[in-house]
C-alpha cells in the first residue's frame, strides 16, 4: 500500500514539473512576435492578435482578435461571406467598381486594394504601429484612382486587461474625383435589404453568437440597426466585450450602424444613407477606436472611454498619420 502510494505520489510530482514547464515554456513565447507579413502579440502561449498584410491580399486585417482571457472573438472568411476578414476595412464601390465582394474561383474584387508599403514600429512600452500606403485601382487598370495613408495603433493590455486598437486613414482622391458608394438602402432605387454597408467591419464567429449590442442611444440588439450612434458594444455571453467607437471628426458623425446580430456583425456605416465624393486633389480623413475588454462594459464604461478618445486626439496625443 505504501509503495503503490508512493508511486502515486511520484506520478503527481512528474505531472506538476511537466505542467510547470509548459507553461514556463507557454511563457517564454509570449509578448511580440513578427514575420515577413504579419505581426502578433501573444499571451499566455496563444495570438492576442495578429496583424496580417500580405501584399497578395491586398485588405489587411486582424485575426485573431482576442481577450486576454482567452475569448476569440474574430471570424476570417466564413463560408456565408468568404470575403469578410475579421477586422478590417473595405469600400464596397469606388466610381462603380466593387472592391467589397470577391469571386468565389479567384478570391479577388473587380476593384484592387493594393498594398503598396508597410512600416512597423513597437515602442518601448510595446505599443505597436503600423503605417502603410494603399491604393485603388480596377483590376487590370495600372492608373490609381484613390490612394490611402492608414495608421493601426495597437496598445499594451492594461491593468485590467483591456487594450485598444486605433485605425486612421486618409484617402486622397487623385486626378479626378472619387465616388464611394454602397448597395442602396430598401427604400431608395434599386434597394436592397442589405443595403447600406462599407467601411470599417468587424466579424465575429458563431462561438460568440447570442450577445448583446448595445449603441449610445440605448438601443440594443437589431433595433440598433441603421440607427446613429457614436459608440456601440458588442457583449458576449462569456462575458468579453468589443466597443467601437465613432470620432465626431469624421464624415456624418455620428454614424448609422450596420448590424447583423445572426452573424454577428457590426460596423459604423459611414456612407450608410449616400454615395459620398472627393474632389480630385482632395482628401477624407476617417479614424476609429476599438476597446477589446475581457469583462462586460455598460454604458457608463463606454461613454467615458469615448471622452477620453476624444480629448485624446482634439489635444493631438496621437501618432499623425
Amino acid at each position: 500500500m505504501n509503495i503503490e502510494s508512493g508511486k502515486m505520489t511520484a506520478s503527481m510530482v512528474a505531472l506538476a514539473i511537466i505542467a510547470m514547464m509548459g507553461l514556463i515554456q507557454a511563457a517564454d513565447q509570449d509578448g511580440i512576435q513578427e514575420s515577413k507579413d504579419t505581426i502578433t502579440m501573444r499571451l499566455n502561449g496563444k495570438p492576442l492578435w495578429t496583424f496580417n498584410h500580405r501584399a497578395e491580399e491586398g485588405k489587411p486585417y486582424v485575426h485573431p482578435l482576442a481577450t486576454t482571457t482567452g475569448q476569440v472573438f474574430s471570424d476570417l472568411r466564413p463560408k456565408d461571406h468568404p470575403w469578410h476578414r475579421a477586422l478590417w476595412f473595405s469600400w464596397k464601390y469606388i466610381n462603380g467598381v466593387n472592391y467589397w465582394e470577391e469571386n468565389p474561383a479567384t478570391g479577388k474584387s473587380r476593384g484592387q486594394t493594393l498594398l503598396l508599403s508597410v512600416e512597423r514600429n513597437i515602442s518601448q512600452d510595446k505599443k505597436v504601429s503600423i503605417q502603410m500606403a494603399l491604393a485603388y485601382a480596377p483590376v487590370m487598370e495600372i492608373k490609381h484612382v484613390m490612394q490611402e495613408n492608414r495608421t493601426v495603433i495597437i496598445s499594451p493590455p492594461d491593468k485590467k486587461g483591456a487594450y485598444t486598437i486605433d485605425w486612421l486613414s486618409e484617402f486622397r482622391a487623385l486626378d479626378k474625383d472619387v465616388v464611394l458608394d454602397r448597395t442602396p438602402l430598401p427604400e431608395q432605387s434599386e434597394g436592397k435589404d442589405y443595403g447600406g454597408y462599407a467601411g470599417y467591419s468587424v466579424r465575429m464567429n458563431k462561438d460568440v453568437r447570442g450577445g448583446t449590442f448595445l449603441s449610445s442611444k440605448g438601443l440594443t440588439g437589431n433595433s440598433a440597426h441603421r440607427q446613429p450612434a457614436r459608440w456601440m458594444i458588442y457583449s458576449s455571453i462569456a462575458g468579453g466585450s468589443l466597443l467601437l467607437m465613432d470620432h465626431r471628426t469624421n464624415l456624418r458623425y455620428p454614424a448609422k450602424w450596420y448590424v447583423a446580430e445572426n452573424m454577428p456583425y457590426f460596423s459604423p456605416a459611414v456612407i450608410h444613407d449616400a454615395p459620398h465624393t472627393i474632389k480630385a486633389g482632395k482628401s477624407l480623413s476617417l479614424q476609429y477606436r476599438l476597446v477589446v475588454c475581457p469583462t462586460a462594459v455598460d454604458a457608463r464604461f463606454a461613454e467615458k472611454q469615448w471622452r477620453v478618445w476624444s480629448e485624446e486626439s482634439a489635444k493631438g496625443n496621437k501618432s499623425e498619420l
